[in-house]
């Protein structure tokens, strides 16, 4: 059966469903008000609760990656995620039956729009480093999902939150950084597990998988054994499910979110890199672990109600604030104080 050119929405739809899974309600951008309570930084939630933000400790986003492996793998094998879990397997079964049609279908559309089949990259020199940078459109869409665009966005955060004070922003930064590294750990021993052929590399329709491939066989021909699950897709959600989950008062981050993640899906396929069904597996990862690093990293506080959010009540009030109060009791008379 010939698939059309409707597949290509498939993209889209596996994009949307972990998105739409993780979205949050919330108050709108003028009524949130960040509030200094101690060293932390207090965001409403809702009408009763906030979030609490505090300064990561140093290279925190490095040593609370084994931590925050192993809460992901918790997180991700919970039984309410069995649903989910099934919906993953399902959708990577049905690509995996269309990934010849749906490449040919993306190609011949991106041909139809002049998008080329290629990424080239010039290397730029920082400092001590050399850093690839696109040179085409089509790479330009292509390092949309590169380590090194979550890097800048950390770097931005990290500027605001030194800049302004802002805990929040801070500790983004730390978490976007943990969630790129979390991430990357997971899919490249996926990658070296699974052991799929990218499509530009294929020598069977829609790939050979040789699993577990030695280490000087993947080094050598990296591309004939690293398709499967996408490192780019996965990053790219973790990083952005961190910065929805921190800001979840702006409406606007899972729209863009969904749209920045179709365009790079979509340029993946037609440059060869990745299948259809390298995807769900991805998404599934980067937003299970974007997720759990960005919970990890706040606590939830009590709020009295009022959209100015004065007077913050923690969960751990002794914590936070002084309080003393008269004890009277049977042989007993006296004053009460905690810190």
């Amino acid at each position: 059966m010939r698939v059309g050119r409707g597949t290509l929405w498939l993209f889209a739809l596996a994009a949307i469903l972990p998105a739409v899974g993780g979205a949050q309600g919330g108050t709108p951008p003028d009524s949130v008000k960040r509030i200094r309570v101690g060293r932390a930084d207090v965001v409403r939630r809702d009408s009763s609760t906030g979030y609490a933000y505090t300064r990561p400790r140093l290279l925190h986003a490095v040593t609370d990656v084994p931590a925050a492996l192993g809460a992901s793998a918790r997180n991700a094998f919970r039984p309410s995620n069995i649903p989910a879990m099934m919906a993953v397997v399902a959708s990577t079964g049905l690509l995996i039956a269309a990934d010849e049609q749906v490449l040919a279908e993306t190609r011949r559309l991106a041909s139809r729009v002049d998008l080329p089949q290629n990424h080239p990259s010039a290397n730029v020199r920082l400092g001590p480093f050399k850093q690839p940078f696109p040179t085409t459109v089509g790479s330009g869409l292509y390092f949309l999902g590169d380590g090194m665009a979550s890097v800048f966005l950390a770097a931005g955060f990290a500027a605001r939150g030194s800049l302004a004070d802002d805990m929040r922003a801070r500790r983004t930064a730390s978490e976007v950084i943990e969630a790129l590294l979390v991430s990357g750990t997971i899919t490249q021993t996926l990658k070296h597990v699974a052991g799929r052929q990218t499509p530009s590399e294929a020598t069977v329709p829609r790939g050979r998988w040789r699993p577990f491939p030695s280490l000087s066989a993947y080094t050598a021909n990296v591309p004939a054994y690293d398709a499967f699950p996408s490192g780019h897709l996965a990053s790219t959600m973790a990083t952005l499910t961190v910065v929805a989950t921190n800001y979840h008062e702006h409406k606007f981050i899972w729209p863009v979110s969904i749209a920045t993640m179709g365009v790079l899906s979509f340029t993946m396929v037609n440059n060869g890199v990745h299948w259809a069904s390298d995807y769900p597996l991805a998404l599934a990862i980067g937003g299970v672990v974007g997720k759990t690093v960005a919970t990890r990293g706040r606590k939830v506080v009590r709020m009295p109600p009022g959209p100015s959010g004065d007077g913050v009540r923690a969960a751990d009030r002794s914590r936070l604030s002084f309080d003393f109060r008269p004890i009277v009791a049977p042989g007993v008379l006296g004053i009460r104080a905690t810190w």
